[in-house]
């Protein structure tokens, strides 16, 4: 439970000098750099020369921060060529490879917008994206092991974008689709690499018209309805962020972890790539797209000493029969990001990996990534119960959802950050800007004189994040406003009813969720995965387990198992392509499968539960 919101402060606790109102902020300490990711490769290139960057299993490469920076300037330069100036989009639809990371720097040395397209994207989906952002170069394949783009581009070429110039094809690395130029429309990676390295570029004066404030990246965000919404992030931001996540988790040069969340992802590429590269550590890719056994198989052949992923890679990991055959005494420390991680998952990655050092967090694209983050040093109940502390210079508040209102401390409400590392803005999208960035004018009357707010700090994105601040300053995310369960007038938050599924020890993977109910509005569902040897528990057994911690009308009335086909469940989660659970699809498809079941079953269950 949140701390009591009337408890006044402790005099010893330096997070407490705000007095009643939940407002904190991050270190001053180390100061913001002002610093393009251009600058940052020729700086590597001059510290780490011969240190290896990047190693892509599936494609049995090793490139050292040489090889790297050569490799961008020429595919800046073959850009350049083809007329590539600062401020256009370079599309990217490509699964996780090498070549990611030299498209990510070269646009950053030309100034360009590397805009990054979800690989999973249907045909009317990636249609939408170009439409969005207008790029005049895309870069993909043909095809790939799991994705056929070639009715896609079949449609390019008859001109339905018409901004677009070029489409450069990489191999498939399955080796299924080889590319070979069927119009003018279309270029090869190798030829583009050969004209930028016959260029005469003046690295020294393109860069002195560059400013660390540009726009970088375009990243559509994950679960949007509608017409994508382009979130656009600047060096700035990035860099900052990657830096701040590096020194937080003391990532060295002779670190090499492995990344196997997909890189058109703020965790792939600013978490992972970008912390690695400012680091001046190793990157890791397993594979094109997530492979549990690939993952594992680097750890082990590279010995590597970190590793990423969302809460469902972890649990895939740990499932798999290769886990217990993996040598993993490398492995130091890991990260988890992309949904809450419930107490007794964090647990099992702690103590099967195991890893010494394990950090929690939380942030969004919106903010370049994660704006909060646990410690090695703080305890496992902080790790277990929070998203950890603000990042340097970065100010946070809990307001009453969609207001200027800052809230008492240990109350919950909405998340809203302010600082270096929120977006620029959505791409050319005015009204959604100004609906997520707001200027509050109850900031002087919350915050006392010397908490005076810099100019930069007077944009605050809101977040659609409920949490509270507990009584150390550590963040505590209880969910997405959107995602709580509001039965017969009381909020549900659906993350503490999880966490007691996940301890159960015979439940995998558990998503909980609200359905229509006639008398309270919504009650409690829950869909479940069984842990791999273990017998299905009943359904009654399951609430049994449930209520032994929680109140009975957090106790789910409906309960479905993945896989059970008589009751029409789906076989496998519906997951995006980061592997994040898709809440709003379990839902839905909860929401029919109890209307197809029909109420009478439930209600008298639901009286008892009262």
């Amino acid at each position: 439970m949140p701390p009591n919101p009337n408890q006044p402060p402790s005099h010893n606790s330096t997070v407490r000098q705000l007095q009643r109102f939940s407002v904190i902020r991050g270190p001053s300490n180390p100061p913001l750099l002002n610093l393009t990711f251009g600058e940052l490769t020729r700086r590597q290139n001059r510290k780490h020369a011969d240190e290896i960057a990047v190693i892509s299993h599936q494609q049995n490469e090793t490139i050292t921060y040489s090889q790297l920076h050569k490799y961008s300037d020429d595919l800046a330069a073959g850009m350049i060529a083809l007329g590539i100036n600062k401020g256009d989009r370079v599309a990217v639809l490509l699964g996780n490879r090498s070549e990611y990371v030299h498209l990510l720097l070269a646009c950053a040395k030309i100034g360009a917008m590397i805009t990054l397209l979800n690989y999973a994207y249907s045909h009317t989906e990636i249609m939408a994206a170009l439409a969005t952002t207008r790029p005049r170069l895309l870069f993909t394949t043909f095809g790939t092991s799991k994705y056929d783009y070639r009715p896609c581009l079949a449609q390019l070429e008859q001109g339905i974008v018409p901004t677009l110039e070029r489409v450069v094809l990489l191999p498939d690395i399955s080796g299924v689709y080889p590319p070979h130029t069927t119009s003018a429309l279309f270029h090869t990676f190798q030829s583009l690499l050969d004209i930028g390295s016959r260029q005469s570029i003046d690295w020294r004066v393109l860069e002195n018209t560059l400013s660390d404030a540009d726009i970088l990246n375009l990243q559509f965000t994950s679960g949007s309805t509608g017409a994508p919404k382009a979130a656009a992030l600047t060096h700035h931001g990035m860099l900052n962020c990657a830096r701040y996540i590096g020194m937080k988790m003391d990532i060295q040069t002779a670190d090499k972890v492995v990344i196997p969340v997909p890189l058109f992802h703020a965790f792939g590429l600013i978490i992972g790539l970008c912390a690695n590269l400012v680091r001046g550590a190793t990157t890791v890719l397993p594979s094109e797209y997530f492979d549990a056994a690939l993952t594992l198989n680097a750890v082990q052949k590279y010995e590597c000493t970190g590793l990423y992923g969302v809460t469902t890679m972890f649990i895939d990991q740990l499932s798999h029969p290769n886990f217990c055959l993996t040598k993993r005494s490398s492995l130091r420390f890991g990260l988890m990001a992309g949904s809450a991680m419930p107490e007794e998952l964090l647990l099992r990655v702690i103590n099967k990996f195991p890893l010494r050092d394990i950090y929690t967090n939380w942030g969004m694209t919106e903010l370049s990534s994660i704006a909060t983050m646990t410690s090695a040093q703080d305890p496992i109940s902080k790790k277990q119960r929070t998203a950890g502390k603000l990042l340097p210079n970065l100010i946070a508040k809990i307001v009453v959802p969609n207001t200027g209102t800052v809230l008492p401390w240990g109350a919950r409400g909405e998340i809203v950050v302010s600082g270096f590392s929120v977006m620029h803005s959505y791409f050319e999208d005015v009204e959604r800007t100004k609906s997520s960035i707001k200027h509050h004018a109850e900031d002087a009357e919350a915050l006392r004189p010397e908490q005076t707010l810099e100019r930069g700090q007077r944009r605050w994105m809101h977040t659609g994040d409920e949490g509270y601040l507990d009584e150390d300053g550590y963040l505590v995310v209880t969910g997405r406003i959107k995602d709580l369960i509001i039965r017969g007038g009381e909020n549900i938050a659906p993350l503490e009813i999880e966490e007691r599924l996940f301890a159960h020890p015979a439940i995998k993977q558990a998503c909980v969720f609200g359905i229509p109910n006639e008398r309270y509005g919504e009650v409690v569902a829950a869909f479940l995965e069984i842990e791999d040897g273990c017998i299905k528990p009943n359904d009654e057994s399951i609430r049994d387990w449930v209520r032994g911690t929680l109140s009975r009308f957090k106790v789910p009335v409906r309960i479905w198992w993945l896989g059970d086909i008589d009751r029409g469940c789906p076989l496998e989660w519906p997951k995006t392509a980061n592997g994040k659970l898709r809440k709003k699809d379990i839902r839905e498809i909860g929401a029919r499968l109890a209307q197809e079941e029909g109420a009478a079953q439930a209600e008298p269950r639901l009286r008892e539960m009262l």
